[in-house]
């Protein structure tokens, strides 16, 4: 916005405006009083000018104020929505990882609890059905030793050599309801604890294996990724945080400055408007008295040759002759270009 030009009014440079002889008291008086005015239209108009600068000055300011809030505002909503979307999220993450590691550590404890348990039984039981593989071959060679035969024969464990027909016509004596089965019973004592120590040799195994597996997993490793991330959330969080209070600050400042200069540009017009007024009031004081002309009766007649009877025509003609007066008192020749109106 550029300056508003001043009014345009008229330099006086003297209260004669005409620059005509001054010729009566009433007329020095007169031009006193114009050069007065004349000089404080001067200064009015020196002062309308300063307030236009100053006018203009002030909006410039205001201008870079509003500029200067607009960018600080939009920082600080750039930093608060980055606290909100990412900052809370992240913190509430950190405490939700924390949780999550303290229980997979009382997991993974209660796993090695368990898997170290697994380990010590399934050794101990290896050992047993290593006795009971022992203890299987033993009796498998006792049934095959030869001394063994005559026994294996009486339970019905073994077939008979006797090759005379005659005695295997006598009916075999009927074993009792407990030893019925001794012979499978035997066999399985044989044949079973190879395949018990097989089934217990690979639990044993695997049950090392996964030892091996959790302890390569190495789940306590968590525990400083989760504190080396708490601390990283908290400091970025907190530099947010920081930023977010001097955003607000600054933001505070911006708006205070804003509306300081808001107040002073507003002040600023209404000074100008009222600067404006004196001028034009002063200029239009001093063109009326540079520049009268008396209006009262205009056309009176009272030039010309009419020689119209009316009574009132000499009265008429003689308030015409003191307009006449006044007029040369005021500017001092008669002559005016200026029409004031009423």
């Amino acid at each position: 916005m550029a300056p508003i030009e001043n009014s345009g009014s008229r330099e006086q440079q003297n209260g004669n405006c005409s620059d005509a002889e001054v010729k009566t008291a009433t007329q020095k008086s007169l031009y006193r009083i114009k050069e007065e005015y004349c000089k404080k239209l001067k200064v009015k108009e020196a002062e309308l000018v300063e307030m236009e600068i100053t006018s203009y000055g002030t909006l410039l300011s205001y201008e870079r104020k509003k500029c200067t809030f607009v960018k600080t505002e939009k920082n600080y909503l750039l930093v608060r929505n980055l606290e909100l979307k990412i900052g809370v999220e992240l913190i509430q993450a950190s405490d939700e990882i924390k949780k999550n590691v303290v229980s997979y550590n009382t997991r993974n404890t209660a796993l090695v609890d368990a898997l170290k348990a697994v380990m010590k039984t399934a050794k101990e039981a290896k050992m047993k059905f290593g006795e009971l593989r022992e203890a299987g071959g033993k009796l498998d060679g006792c049934m095959k030793d030869s001394c063994n035969s005559g026994q294996l024969k009486i339970i019905g464990c073994a077939d008979d050599d006797d090759c005379n027909d005659s005695n295997k016509q006598f009916e075999k004596p009927k074993k009792p309801d407990p030893c019925r089965d001794v012979c499978h019973i035997l066999k399985e004592l044989i044949s079973t604890p190879d395949s018990l120590f097989q089934d217990i040799d690979i639990i044993f195994n695997s049950a090392a294996e996964i030892i091996g597996i959790q302890s390569f997993s190495n789940i306590k490793t968590l525990e400083k990724f989760q504190l080396d991330f708490a601390a990283n959330a908290k400091g970025f969080d907190d530099l947010i945080q920081a930023q977010m209070i001097s955003g607000g600050v600054s933001l505070k400042k911006a708006q205070e400055e804003l509306v300081l200069v808001i107040k002073t540009l507003t002040q600023s017009g209404y000074t100008l408007y009222n600067k404006r007024n004196e001028v034009e009031t002063i200029d239009k004081t001093t063109s009326y008295l540079c520049c009268h002309k008396c209006t009262c009766i205009d056309d009176c007649g009272c030039d010309g040759d009419n020689e119209e009877d009316n009574r009132l025509k000499d009265c008429k003609c003689k308030i015409c002759q003191i307009c006449k007066d006044v007029t040369e008192i005021y500017s001092g020749d008669g002559q005016s270009n200026y029409d004031s109106g009423d």
